[in-house]
């Protein structure tokens, strides 16, 4: 209980404010819209292994011991389950989508996280694809013959098994939510939204797809680039305070798996506070930060960063759904830059 305390204590003593000067999110306010930011984020690729069942759906991302709770919608659950050999088999996964915070009771509160999946790229159950593989370019594929389809460098590529591969460059691309059309001078590539199963093996892929080579047309699957495009913010930061006689010391460390760690050291004998969560990019470029566990015990905080150089500043918090304003600021310093004067802005 007293760590309990002393967590909750050290975001309170940061916010610089009490309950009676809290913002309400289920308000009006303006001030309390300002941390909106964290309900539009910038959705992005998870690869790793997917496990889905009755009782437990999640993915463990590649080149991680991390797992995430995985919120399917029916139809995906479905094409999912129907692709296992077993019950709760182990599948190599790309799926699409943005967390959000782990419910207090149920099965998904034993996670940091539910990953929200707004689209399956890849789900294979039989063998092959794993996380050893190179991540695959934006492709379309099918038989009857064997032929694919590249997005790669500017080109559309095209291979047919038993035929030289030919390319072109892409003279026009339309890209949106729900369908992509890349164009060159004598090849077409239209890829709509969809679930497309394989029927030579036991997968899924996120994409129908129509391909036009010289007037030749295909019929296939489709998946995008297994690429993270937001792991530009992995880093660590840090920063110091001088507040009271003790000092207070906020490290923040962003993961490649979108784990996210927070300490607070006191120049005390108190042991060291920490809070494990999650991290994600926001549309407008800034960075959510979501903590769901305080010194292994369920609570909710989330921050709202904005980066300037190498230094990333929040002016909110949001604990257990109340907004709180950090008074002055808080602003942590990439570690490489930290240096003796730098100070978290929240006296």
């Amino acid at each position: 209980m007293k760590r309990s305390l002393l967590a909750l204590g050290a975001l309170l003593f940061i916010a610089g404010c009490s309950q009676q000067s809290s913002i309400k999110t289920s308000g009006n306010s303006s001030e309390a819209n300002q941390l909106n930011d964290v309900k539009t984020p910038h959705t992005f690729m998870l690869r790793g292994t997917v496990i889905i069942g009755h009782e437990s759906q999640s993915i463990q991302p590649c080149n991680s011991d991390q797992q995430y709770w995985i919120n399917l919608s029916p139809t995906q659950w479905q094409a999912g389950t129907d692709i296992q050999s077993s019950p709760y088999q182990p599948m190599y996964g790309e799926l699409i989508g943005h967390f959000e915070a782990p419910p207090k009771g149920g099965f998904a509160n034993d996670y940091p996280a539910r990953f929200v999946v707004s689209q399956i790229n890849t789900l294979v159950a039989g063998e092959g694809a794993s996380c050893q593989r190179n991540v695959q370019p934006t492709k379309a594929f099918g038989t009857e013959p064997f032929w694919n389809l590249q997005v790669v460098n500017g080109e559309l590529v095209f291979s047919e098994m038993g035929k030289p591969k030919q390319q072109q460059a892409i003279t026009e691309q339309k890209l949106e939510i729900n369908k992509r059309v890349y164009q060159s001078r004598d090849f077409s590539l239209t890829m709509t939204k969809g679930i497309c199963k394989d029927s030579m093996v036991e997968s899924i892929y996120g994409w129908n797809s129509e391909v036009d080579i010289d007037g030749k047309k295909y019929q296939g699957c489709a998946t995008l680039a297994a690429k993270d495009t937001t792991l530009n913010w992995v880093e660590a930061y840090q920063g110091t305070s001088t507040i009271g006689d003790s000092g207070l010391t906020i490290g923040l460390t962003l993961n490649p798996d979108h784990s996210a760690v927070t300490t607070y050291d006191y120049n005390t004998d108190e042991p060291q506070l920490v809070e494990t969560g999650v991290w994600q990019a926001t549309k407008d470029n800034k960075l959510h930060v979501l903590m769901s566990r305080h010194q292994r015990q369920y609570m909710i905080s989330e921050r709202v960063f904005t980066q300037n150089g190498t230094q990333i500043s929040a002016d909110k918090e949001r604990v257990n759904g109340v907004v709180f304003p950090i008074k002055s600021g808080l602003t942590l310093y990439s570690i490489d830059n930290v240096n003796s004067t730098s100070t978290i802005q929240g006296q």
